[in-house]
């Protein structure tokens, strides 16, 4: 029996990924689907043999509806996420959770205000090899945590950027290669090392004919003392899948992807587990879609239990401050602390 229903906002690139994820969670239904563009609306519905709307509006008068999922341009997430809320529908929102922190706030308060539910999606914590790593730094087998670098050398053909009007501006992406493609690294970067304290940063556009940033490079104190860098572009060809290095007094850990991991731990043979596999590296499409199943059966599941679920809004606000400190130490030429 299935007990909650899924809306899914958004039928663009990512909208495959997010019914795999409803599918592939045994406790959800999908429900519906809604564009406004009812041509593309109208195509996901009928492949998957559910209801389709093109106004948000009237979706959220459906009572099968309990959680809504938003894939929309990032610059879009707030609306519809406060909508949802106010008509007693969970969110969970596509990375970035928005484009700037007083949206984010706006959508934290209204959480709070309603008892929704608001959460973020970053699918790359919830594979076999984040966790596992995770535990390593906390039960101290890499010792003292003294460095952490995260590495996403990406590749972006000028057609992608060509490809929708909002990509790669600052109104509605919220930034470039950190904002739109990295920032699933700085993402696991702090959720391995914790919050940032301080950091200092180059952004530059350096290939492609765009607004924002194609390459950009931070250097990061953590509150915990050790010491980071951040290396994000969509301007090196032909890519480069992405890699964190996690390195301690007893040991290195590299994961490369989201599945490849090789241990260097004080004592023991060099030990590596998981294989590389096809990523996003050169192919937006080429994104792994399984962390958005193991993110939604952990979301629907503590929903259902009466938990909050994983990375929520205040969590998932970190990777944005980050990046808007990494922007503004950019722009003004010197060393931002944090929080903003």
């Amino acid at each position: 029996m299935k007990e909650l229903g899924f809306a899914i906002v958004g039928c663009g690139n990512i909208v495959e990924s997010h019914i795999r994820g409803v599918l592939g969670t045994p406790e959800a239904e999908l429900v519906c689907v809604v564009d406004v563009v009812e041509a593309k609306a109208k195509a996901v519905g009928e492949k998957y043999n559910v209801k389709y709307y093109t106004d948000v509006k009237e979706m959220l008068k459906d009572r099968a509806v309990d959680i809504v999922t938003i894939a929309l341009p990032s610059g879009l997430h707030m609306d519809v996420a406060i909508a949802a809320m106010e008509a007693g529908k969970h969110v969970i929102s596509e990375k970035p959770i928005e484009i700037n922190l007083e949206k984010i706030d706006k959508m934290i308060a209204v959480s709070k205000k309603t008892g929704m539910h608001m959460c973020g999606i970053f699918q790359s914590r919830f594979y076999d090899s984040s966790l596992e790593i995770k535990k390593a730094v906390e039960e101290g087998k890499l010792g003292r945590i003294v460095l952490g670098g995260a590495y996403n050398k990406w590749y972006r053909a000028p057609e992608y950027y060509k490809s929708s009007g909002w990509r790669a501006t600052w109104e509605m992406d919220g930034g470039g290669a950190l904002m739109n493609q990295a920032i699933h690294a700085i993402d696991l970067l702090q959720f391995f090392m914790g919050e940032v304290e301080s950091v200092s940063a180059y952004c530059e556009t350096l290939l492609h004919e765009i607004q924002v940033e194609d390459t950009a490079v931070a250097i990061l104190k953590f509150r915990n003392g050790s010491l980071g860098t951040i290396e994000g572009t969509t301007s090196v060809f032909p890519g480069e899948e992405r890699k964190l290095e996690i390195c301690g007094s007893k040991g290195t850990v590299t994961i490369i992807g989201n599945n490849q991991i090789i241990w260097k731990l004080e004592g023991q043979p060099v030990r590596e587990e998981g294989k590389k596999m096809l990523g996003g590296s050169s192919d937006p499409k080429g994104i792994d879609m399984d962390g958005h199943t193991k993110q939604f059966n952990a979301v629907t599941k503590a929903i259902l239990a009466g938990k909050i679920p994983p990375v929520p809004a205040a969590e998932a606000r970190k990777s944005v401050e980050l990046i808007m400190a990494i922007y503004k130490s950019a722009k003004e030429k010197r060393q931002i602390k944090l929080p903003l």
